[in-house]
């Protein structure tokens, strides 16, 4: 009774104030840090309201079975402002946690002092290793690739709630696994980190962010290690899945300021790989630090999305093609690539001020928008096939070759969903399963257009990378050719050898081709089977055509400069007649002149040329290498630019845009006669003439164009017909047809001499080219418009705007829905129109931004490597031109504007020299009309505020 009198005195003289506060918190551990091997695991503890020496008792257990039980008494010690506790235990015999077999224990920990137990705490761990080694990356002591993805919920604008549900988690990473993904970069959310446990998903964590708590980075570099210990690090350092630390990403990479950065992450990761965390790798600088500090070498490169070229991979095979000085022996990733990012309706996602659009024009052109989708799509599926695949059966060449996570966006729909399912997979996603596959098989080919009755080579590679890390013994191959009905043509069965694993077994087949079969698309189908099941599967498109008929050969009357011989033995081959021309002054107007492959290497009488030319005659000039343009334009009304930079150049920041050479070509006007017999897809890839292969030093011969140019004036594109362009923007040109007098020059950039008879696309085109300027019909300049424009409907532009020549850039708008639907719609002075803000092209894939009409930017450039337009002088009113082609009767111009900010802007609309102004009020639509008197080329010239948006232009 006494006590609690004196305990009641006590208390109330707290209250009152009358003696100082005394704590009576309990003693607890906030947070227990576990760092496992295979066969230990150290313990750290933070821990509150505890001092001395205690006796830390830990219970290691699965599902009732013990697998390890000790204590021992260890000393509290300060680190970092706090209290820590730690203990390591070794010699333990754990089933390790793989990808295959995610096995996890139950670990409790309880601290006592003087028998009294103050705090126990539970966690769930695994057993693994994770190291590197002779430049690869061990997991549990074997070498295995990391086959990512970069871009993965939460934080990329799913409904909160949902995002960070334990259902949804776990459905997403399931099926992150079931298209063979076996690591995922994720941001610190302890439900995703759970799931990725249970299921065997590795992951890449850490501090993905340009900053150190905000600074960049910390003068104070025990300030900055305290950070990651307590801010960062420790929120998931628990977690058997966590297998690499960033320590920053993309911080600079030149200057003073990248000097600073790098001296960081050099003391960080030395200090952390010592004083925190040795069972995980680091990578100090992700994208950009090249491996100077970490443990990993690691890369981001875009090649084939805004720069450079899915085939561009191919530079791995060696180190020094893609980092600028010798590296120490390590690892190499790729932890961000691809890129190619559509919204969720397929099209590439026009993000503006941004290199979306810029890489939309040069992947999709101006194909019709109800294709648009379709070609992104198979874009997407090919960067990311090749550079996947490439990644790994090219480890024979570069054994440091350790990984890939392609930054793309795998997955239509995000903020609009309500469960997983309604996200809705890409092709890309599939394609993922198959270059994911954990024995892969990939084929080599690099002609994809041949002949019937030819042959063709085929390898096959096939990389070893099973999740049970076992050799492949048993497997069999079958392929065939089939056709889009699934009849086969050709077919076979190999049986294996033995492949080690994390070994590649390749080896070549020889494919005759029937020579009677129906021209079209085939497919190579590949699949590897063991034990009578498909464990591997993947194809290649092949486009397969009959010998050209040539239709009325005699009037092809090709007068040929040619002085080397070699175009006049190509046309020999394709069964033409040619007449060799030396002396330019004996032109017969009843012919064409054809100028042969490099017949410009040498001086060239052109002033009987020009007569011929002004006189109605025409002339053909196959492509000359970039040092014989200027010999060339001493023939043209106009002067053309040769360009040097390969599209396959490895340097970063990679050179001056457009390259010389090109695919995925954009034909302006797909009607035109040249282009008879051809389609879009047809202008992607040609066939390799050089017999190349990936044993051999280089690249292969694949892309049509081989010597592009540009336009040096844009004023002359007045007498210029844009028939095929190509690269960033659409700023390379591969086919125009220059006008002068009565007649006309056809200038070609295209490879196809060294293609006949080998390529039946690029003899197509040849023989098209031929016809087409051996007509007697009259050649026309510019398309003819006989129907109303919608602007950025590139079906209904029919080929008026090529590249940035004509100053009138595509707008694009936000199309929002769901929980953007309400979001403001902000213009920015330039004239971008954002939802809210600018940015959220990846962590915001849900807003996507579609063509809605043109703005007068011009003249304006390609900023950078990112091709961001950019106009030379924003003081000044944009401006846009073309000229077209009206029916004779055509009278009257009429233009649909919007005005979408909040002040009066004015638009100058001319025809022909005549001007209209007119005022647009704020937010508001309004038709500018035009009255003109017809011409038979017709001048069209918009001024206006860079925010004006032209959305409709018709004539009546």
């Amino acid at each position: 009774m006494m006590f609690i009198k004196k305990l009641l005195i006590y208390c109330y003289a707290i209250i009152l104030g009358l003696l100082p506060h005394v704590s009576f918190a309990s003693p607890t551990i906030d947070k227990i840090n576990i760092f496992t091997g295979t066969d230990y695991a150290n313990l750290l503890l933070e821990v509150s309201d505890i001092d001395g020496e205690v006796t830390m008792e830990v219970v290691i257990n699965k599902s009732g079975t013990l697998l390890w039980k000790g204590h021992k008494t260890v000393d509290i010690f300060d680190r970092d402002s706090m209290k820590y506790v730690s203990m390591t235990i070794n010699d333990i015999n754990p089933q390790l946690w793989t990808p295959a077999s995610p096995v996890l224990y139950d670990l409790t920990v309880s601290l006592s002092q003087n028998g009294v137990l103050k705090t126990k705490e539970s966690e769930r761990i695994g057993f693994r290793s994770f190291e590197s080694k002779n430049g690869q990356i061990l997991l549990n002591g074997n070498p295995i690739f990391l086959r990512g993805i970069a871009i993965n919920p939460p934080g990329r604008g799913i409904p909160d709630e949902l995002e960070k549900s334990r259902q949804f988690a776990y459905d997403y990473v399931r099926f992150m696994k079931s298209i063979n993904v076996n690591i995922i970069r994720i941001p610190d959310d302890e439900t995703w980190y759970d799931v990725c446990d249970e299921l065997g998903m590795m992951v890449f964590g850490g501090n993905y962010g340009g900053t150190i708590g905000g600074r960049k980075p910390p003068k104070d570099y025990e300030w900055g290690i305290k950070w990651f210990r307590t801010k960062k690090y420790n929120k998931i350092s628990h977690h058997p899945s966590l297998m690499i630390y960033a320590i920053t990403n993309e911080t600079p990479y030149k200057g003073e300021i990248a000097v600073k950065w790098e001296n960081f992450t050099k003391y960080a990761h030395q200090k952390l790989k010592s004083d925190w965390d040795s069972t995980r790798l680091y990578i100090g600088n992700a994208g950009y630090g090249y491996g100077k500090s970490g443990d990993i070498c690691d890369l981001h490169r875009y090649w084939g999305w805004y720069y450079s070229s899915p085939y561009t991979f191919l530079n791995i095979r060696d180190n020094s093609k893609i980092i600028p000085f010798k590296k120490p022996v390590q690892p190499i990733t790729f932890t961000e690539c691809v890129g190619n990012y559509s919204g969720p309706d397929g099209r590439y996602n026009l993000t503006p001020d941004h290199k979306n659009p810029v890489s939309q024009l040069c992947w999709t052109g101006h194909a019709p928008q109800n294709i648009q989708a379709q070609l992104a799509s198979e874009h997407q599926v090919h960067t990311f096939k090749q550079a996947t695949e490439l990644f790994r059966r090219l480890r024979p060449s570069n054994s440091e070759l350790s990984g890939i996570f392609p930054f793309t966006i795998l997955f239509h729909n995000w903020h609009t969903i309500e469960n997983f399912t309604d996200m809705s997979p890409k092709a890309v996603a599939f394609q993922a399963k198959t270059s994911y596959a954990p024995v892969l098989l990939s084929w080599e080919v690099w002609t994809p257009n041949v002949y019937t009755g030819s042959k063709f080579s085929a390898r096959f590679h096939i990389v070893n990378d099973s999740d049970s890390f076992e050799q492949l013994e048993g497997g069999v191959l079958s392929y065939e050719l089939i056709d889009t009905s699934g009849k086969p043509y050709f077919s076979g069965i190999q049986n294996l050898p033995k492949i080690a694993y994390y070994d590649t077994y390749s080896s070549d087949l020889v494919i005759e081709l029937p020579s009677v079969m129906p021209s079209g698309q085939y497919k190579l189908v590949g699949e590897i089977a063991k034990n009578g099941k498909s464990i591997s599967t993947n194809t290649f498109e092949i486009y397969i055509g009959n010998p050209l008929l040539i239709q009325d050969k005699d009037k092809l009357k090709i007068q040929l400069f040619d002085p080397s011989g070699y175009t006049k033995n190509a046309l020999l081959a394709l069964g033409l007649n040619v007449q060799d021309i030396s002396d330019l002054n004996k032109l017969s107007k009843n012919g064409i002149l054809v100028f042969g492959k490099n017949s410009f290497q040498s001086d060239v009488d052109v002033k009987p040329v020009q007569k011929f030319v002004a006189n109605g005659g025409r002339v053909l000039v196959f492509n000359q290498d970039s040092k014989n343009i200027s010999k060339l334009n001493t023939l043209l009304p106009v002067d053309l630019k040769g360009l040097n930079m390969d599209i396959d150049n490895s340097t970063y920041p990679p050179p001056l845009r457009p390259s010389h050479n090109g695919f995925n070509i954009n034909p302006e006007q797909p009607e035109h006669p040249v282009f008879k017999g051809l389609k879009r897809e047809h202008l992607k890839l040609w066939s390799d003439y050089s017999g190349w292969d990936e044993r051999k030093q280089g690249f292969p011969d694949i892309y049509p164009v081989e010597n592009g140019f540009v336009v040096d004036s844009l004023s002359s594109f007045e007498n210029i017909s844009v028939l095929a362009n190509y690269s960033v923007g659409l700023e390379g040109l591969g086919l125009i047809e220059v006008f002068n007098g009565k007649g006309s020059y056809l200038i070609s950039g295209f490879e196809l001499i060294s293609r006949t008879k080998q390529d039946p696309v690029s003899d197509r085109l040849l023989l098209n080219m031929l016809g087409y300027m051996s007509e007697s019909a009259e050649h026309k300049i510019h398309p003819f418009i006989d129907s109303h424009i919608v602007w950025g409907d590139y079906e209904s532009e029919k080929g008026l705007l090529t590249g940035i020549s004509s100053g009138f850039m595509l707008n694009s708008k936000p199309l929002l829905t769901g929980m953007y639907k309400n979001k403001p719609l902000v213009v920015k002075e330039e004239g971008h129109l954002f939802a809210e803000r600018p940015g959220g092209w990846n962590n915001r894939p849900g807003i996507q931004y579609v063509p809605y009409g043109r703005r007068a930017f011009g003249p304006y450039y390609h900023r950078g490597f990112g091709g961001i337009p950019e106009a030379y002088n924003y003081g000044s009113d944009g401006q846009a031109e073309f000229w077209c082609r009206l029916p004779s009767d055509a009278k009257f111009m009429k233009t649909l504007v919007w005005n979408p900010s909040e002040e009066n802007l004015t638009v100058v609309s001319a025809v022909n020299g005549q001007e209209v102004v007119q005022n647009i009020p704020p937010g508001q639509m309004d038709w500018i009309q035009n009255v003109f008197q017809h011409k038979l080329l017709n001048h069209i010239v918009y001024s206006a505020d860079r925010r004006v948006v032209f959305l409709e232009t018709k004539f009546d």
